[in-house]
């Protein structure tokens, strides 16, 4: 008869694995460079106000994109800049629908009112008390040390 594993013991091994996966994931994200964390914001805010002119204007054509990869060359070059009415302006690289806005669920259609929308999770966790999650799925108390 082959003997059992002890539950306790999978059980901890498992949340081991966990732990060191998420660690490794928050380490990933600190690791990235200051500039291409500013650059992302940058392209999410830049891409809400597109979206926003884009349906204040009722345009019916491609909705515009900052383009990250071409901003961020220029950015390494030098940006250019236009006099124009005796101000200064800078010129930024623009695409058409790529990266645009992410809704809700994810996807780009739900931020144009895709039919199929998702409710956002109105639980809240009773360890960190952020919305969205509950206990058994924070990550603030999976990183916290057991006592």
């Amino acid at each position: 008869m082959e003997a059992q594993p002890d539950p306790a013991q999978v059980s901890q091994a498992v949340d081991a694995l966990a732990r060191s996966i998420l660690a490794q994931r928050i380490q990933t994200h600190k690791d990235k460079p200051e500039r291409l964390r500013k650059l992302e914001f940058f392209k999410q805010q830049f891409d809400a106000l597109l979206l926003a002119q884009h349906n204040i204007d009722g345009k019916t054509g491609p909705k515009m994109s900052l383009d990250v990869a071409r901003l961020d060359s220029e950015l390494q070059q030098g940006l250019t800049t236009l006099e124009r009415d005796g101000g200064q302006y800078v010129l930024l690289p623009l695409s058409p629908g790529a990266g645009l806005p992410q809704g809700p669920a994810g996807d780009a259609k739900s931020t144009f009112g895709s039919s199929k929308k998702k409710k956002k999770s109105k639980l809240s966790c009773s360890f960190c008390n952020t919305q969205g999650h509950t206990r058994a799925h924070c990550e603030k108390r999976k990183l916290a040390p057991k006592p």
